[in-house]
């Protein structure tokens, strides 16, 4: 049938229970499944009255989910029926699982709004039990960005991580790494029975990081002779100065073209270069060292170890020294560099590598 106006989308028509004409009453409560029906206005309603329909506003009108007839029914009256045509211009509460995506104007995409204020956009995704969620949100409006993010077309193995092409195609991929700067400090005439200590609960955080550089920089001592630079590693937070310590390396002496290889076992502490007497350029040096903090092993590389005489000619160089330390008993938790004698100076500074961890194995 044609309408003036808009056509009807939603009636939401719903036949009311039957009510009984009581003689010299106007005024009757409106219901449905025996709960009160309060209709949005009599518009909303087709009135049946002794078979002769009413008009709304006229011949009826309603309050909440009082209906009032204009004038008082009599014995013998018939109510017989009351139809609520419901808001017939608005869409109403949709049932649950009843909106599909043909249902969506912006159809592929779902966009959740900000609040037009201060609050960005966001997806929460919950839990099963719906008490726990994490959001995807929104970058601020002050960014003035727009972009898509495309995930990878296929799962991951493990110990990948998502990388971007610049273009907001995401593929699982490596990490990449970088050397992240956690402390350094310049020492004069610092005491030599312990200069710095890496610890867990300093320096060292075993949540990001397993490999760190060191990098040394001018170190020579300022009170005697040429003395070793030395390490030691901590154990469950205990320096441990037992005489486990092993060290290996492969040096090179340009006064004698000689090349040698030597070894340490069974120290109190690690071997790792040379720091001159004050007139000679010091030991400049970067290490890189692997800590293994589940199987107990420490582990030191550096491609280039060298530490300098005052002439040229007697430069020492240590290549490819691997330095190590095991103990079978307690995890390690950190390290100590000092010297034998002696006070220091120089700088140390420590680094811990991002992106993927690697092993002393790789060495």
């Amino acid at each position: 049938m044609p309408y003036i106006g808009k056509q009807p989308e939603i009636g939401a028509y719903k036949k009311l229970d039957s009510i009984t004409a009581v003689n010299g009453q106007a005024a009757y409560t409106l219901q449905h499944n025996s709960a009160n029906y309060s209709p949005a206005s009599a518009n909303h309603l087709i009135v049946s009255l002794n078979g002769v329909i009413q008009a709304p506003q006229d011949s009826f009108t309603v309050s909440g989910s009082t209906l009032t007839f204009a004038s008082n029914l009599s014995t013998g009256d018939s109510i017989d029926f009351i139809l609520a045509l419901g808001d017939v211009l608005n869409i109403g509460t949709p049932s649950d699982n009843t909106v599909t995506n043909d249902k969506l104007a912006t159809a592929p995409t779902i966009i959740s709004k900000g609040d037009g204020s201060s609050t960005d956009g966001a997806i929460q995704l919950n839990c099963s039990q719906n008490t726990h969620g994490v959001k995807i949100k929104s970058p601020p409006h002050s960014a003035s960005q727009s972009y898509t993010l495309t995930l990878p077309s296929t799962a991951p193995s493990s110990g990948k991580a998502l990388i971007t092409d610049g273009s907001g195609n995401l593929s699982f991929a490596d990490a990449g790494g970088g050397y992240v700067h956690l402390h350094g400090a310049s020492y004069d005439s610092t005491s030599a029975t312990a200069f710095v200590d890496y610890t867990t609960s300093n320096y060292l955080d075993l949540t990001k990081y397993k490999r760190y550089m060191l990098r040394f920089a001018g170190i020579t001592n300022s009170t005697t002779t040429s003395e070793e630079l030395l390490m030691q590693c901590f154990h469950s937070g205990t320096l441990d100065t037992n005489s486990s310590y092993n060290a290996l390396y492969r040096r090179h002496r340009l006064s004698s073209s000689s090349t040698s290889n030597a070894g340490t076992a069974n120290r109190s502490s690690m071997y790792i270069g040379i720091a001159n007497y004050p007139s000679s350029t010091g030991l400049e040096q970067t290490y890189e060292c692997f800590v293994d903090f589940s199987s107990y092993y420490f582990t030191m590389y550096s491609n280039g170890v060298s530490w300098h005489n005052t002439s040229l000619s007697s430069v020492t160089i240590v290549d490819q020294a691997g330095i190590y330390h095991a103990n079978s008993s307690q995890n390690v938790t950190g390290f100590r560099i000092s010297m034998s004698t002696g006070n220091i100076e120089g700088r140390i500074d420590i680094y811990g590598l991002t992106g993927s961890l690697g092993d002393h194995r790789d060495w």
